[in-house]
């Protein structure tokens, strides 16, 4: 049986904001959606890959594991941007 694939329907309301992450994996690109700015998505994304980091840690992954997959994705990531 065929899988279906269900569409996530996401809202904003007025205690909850929404920042939307799409990857790409055949094109290996990555698109944030929201309504706030990016120095605003910044501080947002920045809190969710804490919470991530904890989970990954809850789930039993070594701490030092996660802070050195994070360091090493940081690094490889942001020497793929220029910053002007």
């Amino acid at each position: 049986m065929k899988k279906r694939e269900t569409p996530i329907a996401i809202r904003d309301s007025k205690d909850l904001q929404n920042i939307l992450i799409q990857v790409n994996l055949k094109q290996g690109t990555t698109t944030v959606l929201s309504n706030f700015s990016a120095w605003e998505n910044l501080a947002l994304i920045m809190e969710a890959l804490a919470v991530t980091a904890q989970k990954c840690a809850d789930d039993g992954i070594s701490q030092r594991k996660v802070n050195e997959a994070i360091k090493n994705y940081l690094k490889e990531v942001f020497g793929t941007y220029i910053v002007r």
